[in-house]
């Protein structure tokens, strides 16, 4: 493997949500000093007790703030985003957080004379499609917040070549481990609540990532010459049925893995009603016509090039994930601070 003379100082943006918090513990435990940006300080309680990091409370549009906050680290850690909202959520918004917010992120590391930079991205970037996409393959976002997070991509890599900063970018599928409050822990609720039903019979497939194998290739990536300019797919070791997710989490939670089926059809007419129902009331249904296509879709992603070509390996997988998350909902968490946190494409 070939290696970045980098110090261990990082900056990392983003460092409350799931993954910026597992990071922020990985590196702080790897004797690393860390400078973590927060906008709100309140939520980096859970950093108090961790040697080595200074929070450091902004956000992505003070450019002059990010410059100086950044000095004396080497590595960024770019995860801070404005990710899936509401359709009337105007696209200048995505723009602003995740296109601008990364340009001056990037302008203060390039300043600063950062050794590496590393981005992360979205699978949102592709279509959605039965297809199994791999970095080959030519993006076409469906959403607001994939082509946001496309553009700032395209501006990461082009301004790290033009000044010769070393970038990497990472596209990520959903994540799930401590801290999520996101699409996977939502499942977890749901289930826990007995508010779940089984759409189609659970065959379609999904690629998923536990936060810690994301913060391996992080970290590998972080470091590795070789990485340099790449866009990597990072994900489990191998795909999921949503059958075997659901009764993942089922046997998790000490429930019998066994849920009510739905037909498709009848799911996408319950979802188109409660669409119209929302629209009319501004009442909020946990179905809609967007979460039950998503549901009974396949999203599948070849994740081998990284493997190949920078020998990652991702050491962890589901049972173990689930178990984290579960044991945090049983002590009480909330989990609508979910668009908060994190929130990467849906199950």
């Amino acid at each position: 493997m070939s290696h970045l003379r980098t110090s261990n100082k990082a900056f990392i943006t983003g460092a409350t949500g799931c993954i910026g918090s597992a990071l922020t513990l990985r590196l702080s435990r790897a004797g690393w000093q860390v400078k973590a940006l927060v906008r709100q300080p309140e939520r980096a309680r859970h950093f108090s007790a961790l040697p080595g990091v200074e929070i450091i409370e902004g956000d992505l549009s003070d450019r002059q703030r990010l410059a100086e906050a950044m000095r004396g680290t080497e590595t960024v850690f770019h995860l801070a985003a404005k990710v899936h909202a509401p359709s009337q959520e105007p696209a200048s918004e995505f723009k602003r957080v995740n296109v601008e917010g990364t340009r001056h992120v990037l302008e203060a590391a390039i300043e600063n004379r950062m050794k590496s930079f590393v981005f992360f991205s979205t699978v949102a970037v592709y279509p959605e499609s039965d297809q199994v996409f791999d970095e080959g393959d030519r993006p076409a976002p469906a959403t607001l917040y994939g082509a946001s997070k496309l553009a700032a991509e395209e501006l990461v890599l082009g301004r790290a070549a033009e000044s010769g900063m070393k970038a990497t970018v990472l596209r990520l599928p959903v994540v799930y481990g401590q801290r999520d409050r996101g699409n996977v822990g939502k499942l977890i609720e749901a289930i826990a609540r007995g508010r779940f039903l089984m759409v189609s019979d659970g065959t379609n497939v999904k690629s998923l990532v536990s936060v810690e194998n994301v913060v391996d290739a992080a970290l590998l990536v972080a470091r590795d010459e070789r990485a340099a300019g790449q866009i990597y797919i990072v994900c489990d070791g191998r795909d999921y049925t949503l059958r075997e997710i659901i009764e993942q989490i089922a046997i998790a939670l000490g429930r019998q893995p066994s849920f009510p089926r739905l037909p498709f059809r009848l799911a996408l007419l319950l979802g188109r009603s409660a669409d119209l129902v929302a629209s009319l009331t501004g009442f909020g249904f946990p179905i809609s016509e967007e979460r039950v296509r998503k549901l009974a879709s396949n999203s599948r992603y070849n994740a081998t090039r990284i493997q190949r070509e920078l020998g990652f390996v991702p050491r962890h997988s589901l049972p173990e994930g689930l178990a984290e998350i579960v044991k945090e909902y049983q002590k009480g968490w909330v989990v609508s601070e979910a668009a908060a946190l994190q929130g990467k494409g849906g199950i």
